[in-house]
Parts: structure tokens; C-alpha cells; sequence
């Protein structure tokens, strides 16, 4: 695997704030020289990075558009796909990008948006501030909403959409419907696509209309390497969809119904001037070697997350995944066997269910993956976790190169057999295990419902594959409305970049509405108010529509002259119909 942490990325953490803004003023004076001694200014060029259309045909078709766009407002425009894995890494690892587009899972609450733009992570690996945007005015909304509640809090948080409006980091297209498939089997008892853990669970415990089945639920799946890396805290990776939090359970699952307590039995909350939670396990839970999973496996979670270097490195070394979350915690401690408290950074109770849904890791199987080996590595962020050790209702019987995942259930897990198990989980299980069928493409997913080698699809489809399921007989197309939204991602390092008036621009660059009616089929709710622009679907707080929404054309084509006058209007400069630097 080559070294993500390497000095050259974005993700190397800073020697210091002054150094920080020493190196900043020192750039600043080298540009300006150099466009002294330059014989003139260059035509703006900006690359534009997505995923294959095999991988995402939609990304791929927002990012096509974009670039068209971006040239008849005079920009160097390039759309460079690449696939998921890699995409991650430039992304979300090593800030080797100018502008992406990708399908971001949602924004579950508002203390979401702390992680995705507070400039604290702006240094470190993951979604956490991807767009290494550092604002004082944004940092300083983001804290104050983990401490204030009801309306005050609502007042904050407009303020936040507000302020994003004018800074504009990253900016919403639409949110697409998920669309998925099933089969005859379960035609009658699957009402939308899968795709969280608690989606499988549901599907697993509704009887067929042929009864229990003596074989695994066959899942349709595709992309690239999606096996190659087991591994819960990294971000480079391609991954199916809900495959290793059916392995890795949470103290709490929540759902649209509320928290349901999972590992935990039972929180208690203690609403002082912060939030402290005293959480009691489930009694004799086990990993899936069959070593006991105790409060000490808990707290050690939060501890590794925060440090996977576990204190070896100065700085330490924070996993890339579930950092936001995990960073809501001042402190954990187990009490006893059973026994966790937590000291909270927040007021809010719905923020704070946010850090006990973070899958709960065995401490004897990472803590040995502490060890140090590259700067801003360590082994647990290269490891590959072939053999996943988790404490989920399944565990991993088999991976067949790149074609198959095959979980079995754990029969050891506390809610197998249990009684009192979760209303979720009442005829649990009705098929024996999963199998995820790993296919190229979406045509060669639906070939495979097609020739009823699978029960249902796991990755969402293209709304374009609808019309090919609905001919199949005994085959239905399934829908759903989510909280995922098609997100275009700005550097705020470049160059150009860095003005927000010129982020602010781009923005406007895209006809929403014509994409979600022409790119995603009408299959999506374009972004057209101020929240939802920067992935909040569902909002009262701020439903009016703002001028990022106001596109320079119709019908998603870009009218050239109102285009280079918007641009001119922010003294931009034209020559021979190229923006110039």
C-alpha cells in the first residue's frame, strides 16, 4: 500500500500556528514575485476528479457537466475519474485534488457539520474538513451549537448556513433517491434497498413468503477491490455498503424510530452543565474469537480512535474514520466489567447518541496495532484485517478473491437466541447468513437478478437501470428517500480556490434543478434552499433559497456572456474568452 502519511500530503500535521501562518505569508510574497517577473497571467485551469461512471454514473455525469460548464465560463476545465479507492486517498488523505464530486452518505444531525468543516481537523486524514477550510467565524458557530439547545441552538445554526453561504467550502447538487432491486423472494417483504446494517437486519427478520431459507441472503453488489481492505477505521478503501458494521456492533443503533440499545443494555444521562452518560453492557457478550467483550474493550475504542499510536507519537495518531464523532468525547472510563461513563462535550443529547453509535473494536486485537511505522502511521491505518474479529449478529466465513463475501451468524451473540432481543430482531434469523456477490458494474448486478443468482442489490443503481428491472418478471424496482447528497468539493489550498467569491461562483455553475431532473432521471430533490445546499434535506431553520441556487443559463446550459459578467463583477479578467489568473 503506498504511504499515505507521507510529508508531501496535506495531512502532515503543522510544526505550529506561527510557522502555519509564516509559511502562508512566505507563499503569498513568492506568487507575487512571480507574477512580477511573469510575462503575463495564465488561463484559470481547474481539474475535477470523480469516480468512473461503472463505479457511479452519476457523479461521473455531474463532474462531465461541470467541466462543460466551467469552459464556457472561460475556465481550463479537466474531468479526470479515477477510481474509488484512489479518489479517497487524493481526497480525503493527501488534498491531491482541486474540485470533487462524490455521493456523501448524509448529514445524520447537525453536529455533523463540526467534523465535515471545523479547521481543528483541517490537518487530519478523512471527512474531517476535507477542504482544509479554516474559518474563525465557522469554528467559533460550530462550538458554540455543542453547548447550546432549542432555539438558541436553531439561531446558531442558521447563523452556520448563513455564514456557508458567503465562504461556500463545499455545495450540495441534489439528494438522490437510493434505488435498488429485489427479486422474487422477497418481493413481498422488502419495501426499500438496503444499505445500513439495520436495513439487513430488518430484511433478515421478516419471513419470505416461502418460509425460513436453509441458505444465505444473496446481495448484489459492484465496484472495484471492494474485499481488498477489511479494515473499520481507514477511508481509503472501497467498501461494501454496511458489510463491516454487520460485523462490528455499536453500543447504539439509531434509527428513524429513535436509539435502539445494542451492546448496551442500558444509558443513563446526566444533563449537568455537559452531558455525562453512564453506560451499562449487555451481560456475557463475546467476540466472535470467543473472548469476552467487557467495558475496558469500550473505553478503549475511544482511546485508540482519538490515538492510534496510543501516546507513542507527540501529537498522536487519529483514525480517519468516526474522528467527528469521537472527538465529542472529553472522557471515557470503565467503571467495572460492565460499566462505561462518559464525559460528554456537548448539551445536546441527540449529538450526543452520535459517539455511542461508533463501532465498538476488541482491545486485544489493536491495541498490538499500535506500533509506529512511518511518520503519521501507524500499523492499525496499513493493516489490511484480512480476518475481521468483531462482536456483530455475523462474522466472516469466507472471501473468495474479489467475487464473493460470504458472513455467517454468530451464534454466540447475546441477542441470538435471546428473548428480550430488540422488536427489530423478532424472527431473527430467517436465512442462514449473507452472501455478497461482488460484480463489475450495475448492468452485471442486474444480469445476476436476472438469472435469480441474487435476492436483492446492495449497491445503489443508476436510475437508468429502472426500466430493465421493471420488464423482469417477478423482479421490482425499489426506492427510497435518503439523507445522501450529490456533494462538489472545493480546495481551499489552491490557488483560485482559496477566494470564497470565487467558490461562490462556481457554485452557481450547475442547473440543479435540470440535474436532478436530467442527470439523476428526477430520481433526486435538487438543493434549493439554504441548508439543504450544504447537505441538510430536512430543515426548518433556513427553507428559503439563496443566490448560490441563481444559475447563469437554462435548461443546464451556461449562458457564456452572463457568466464572464458574474465573473468580471469580482474583477476577474478575460482574454480571448479564458479567465485569467
Amino acid at each position: 500500500m503506498e504511504d499515505v502519511g507521507s510529508p508531501t500530503t496535506r495531512r502532515r500535521v503543522l510544526a505550529g500556528t506561527a510557522t502555519g501562518i509564516a509559511g502562508s505569508l512566505a507563499g503569498c510574497t513568492e506568487r507575487l514575485w512571480s507574477r512580477a517577473e511573469s510575462p503575463g497571467p495564465d488561463q484559470v485551469s481547474l481539474t475535477i476528479k470523480a469516480v468512473p461512471a461503472d463505479d457511479d454514473i452519476i457523479a461521473a455525469k455531474i463532474a462531465s457537466q461541470l467541466r462543460e460548464n466551467f469552459e464556457t465560463a472561460g475556465i481550463d476545465a479537466t474531468f479526470e475519474p479515477i477510481a474509488k479507492a484512489e479518489l479517497h486517498r487524493n481526497v480525503l488523505l493527501e488534498g491531491d485534488y482541486d474540485v470533487f464530486v462524490t455521493r456523501h452518505d448524509g448529514i445524520d444531525e447537525y453536529d455533523a457539520l463540526r467534523g465535515l468543516l471545523h479547521s481543528r481537523y483541517a490537518t487530519e486524514a478523512g471527512w474531517q474538513n476535507p477542504f482544509q477550510f479554516s474559518d474563525v467565524t465557522a469554528d467559533d458557530l460550530l462550538e458554540t451549537q455543542l453547548t447550546t439547545a432549542d432555539e438558541d441552538r436553531d439561531r446558531v445554526i442558521s447563523e452556520l448556513f448563513d455564514h456557508l453561504t458567503e465562504t461556500v467550502p463545499y455545495t450540495t447538487v441534489a439528494f438522490p433517491s437510493r434505488i435498488g432491486a429485489v427479486g422474487a423472494t422477497l418481493s413481498e417483504t422488502v419495501s426499500g434497498p438496503p444499505y445500513q446494517p439495520i436495513d439487513y437486519l430488518e430484511i433478515l427478520s421478516e419471513p419470505p413468503d416461502e418460509g425460513p431459507q436453509d441458505r444465505p441472503l444473496e446481495v448484489g453488489v459492484f465496484g472495484e477491490a471492494l474485499t481488498s481492505r477489511l479494515n473499520p477505521i481507514v477511508v481509503d478503501s472501497n467498501q461494501i455498503p454496511a458489510l463491516l458494521a454487520l460485523l462490528y456492533d455499536p453500543l447504539v443503533y439509531r434509527t428513524d424510530d429513535g436509539a435502539i440499545p445494542w451492546l448496551a443494555e442500558d444509558v443513563e444521562w446526566d444533563g449537568g452543565s455537559l452531558l455525562e452518560a453512564r453506560v451499562t453492557l449487555r451481560d456475557d457478550q463475546r467476540w466472535h474469537d470467543g473472548e469476552s467483550l467487557d467495558a475496558e474493550d469500550v473505553a478503549f475504542t475511544h482511546r485508540f480512535l482519538r490515538d492510534t499510536s496510543l501516546g507513542e507519537t507527540e501529537s498522536g495518531v487519529p483514525a480517519p474514520q468516526y474522528r467527528g464523532q469521537q472527538s465529542l468525547v472529553e472522557s471515557v472510563e470503565a467503571v467495572d466489567s460492565r460499566t462505561v461513563e462518559f464525559s460528554l462535550r456537548t448539551t445536546n443529547r441527540e449529538t450526543a447518541i452520535r459517539a455511542l453509535q461508533i463501532p465498538v473494536l476488541p482491545a486485544h486485537v489493536w491495541e498490538p496495532r499500535s506500533t509506529v511505522v512511518g511518520e503519521r502511521q501507524t500499523e492499525a491505518l496499513v493493516h489490511d484485517n484480512e480476518e475481521p474479529i468483531g462482536s456483530g449478529l455475523f462474522e466472516l466465513e469466507a472471501v473468495t478473491d474479489d467475487t464473493e463475501v460470504e458472513l455467517v451468524p454468530f451464534t454466540d451473540h447475546v441477542f441470538y437466541d435471546a428473548d428480550d432481543r430488540p422488536s427489530v430482531l423478532e424472527e431473527f434469523p430467517q436465512f442462514d447468513g449473507i452472501r455478497f456477490v461482488v460484480a463489475p458494474n450495475s448492468g452485471a448486478v442486474v444480469d445476476l437478478l436476472e438469472e435469480e443468482e441474487i435476492d436483492l442489490t446492495g449497491t445503489p443503481l443508476p436510475a437508468d437501470e429502472t426500466g430493465r428491472v421493471s420488464d423482469l418478471p417477478g423482479r421490482s424496482v425499489l426506492t427510497e428517500q435518503t439523507d445522501e447528497f450529490y456533494m462538489i468539493g472545493y480546495n481551499s489550498h489552491h490557488e483560485q480556490l482559496g477566494n470564497p467569491n470565487f467558490r461562490r461562483l462556481l457554485s452557481r455553475l450547475l442547473d440543479r434543478d435540470h440535474a436532478a431532473a436530467e442527470l439523476l432521471d428526477g430520481f433526486a430533490e435538487p438543493a434549493r434552499s439554504l441548508s439543504s445546499l450544504f447537505g441538510v434535506r430536512e430543515s426548518e431553520l433556513t427553507d428559503e433559497e439563496t443566490e448560490l441556487t441563481a444559475f447563469p443559463g437554462s435548461d443546464g446550459e451556461v449562458d457564456a456572456e452572463e457568466a464572464r459578467s458574474l465573473f468580471e463583477a469580482e474583477n476577474y479578467r478575460y482574454e480571448d474568452g479564458a479567465l485569467l489568473e
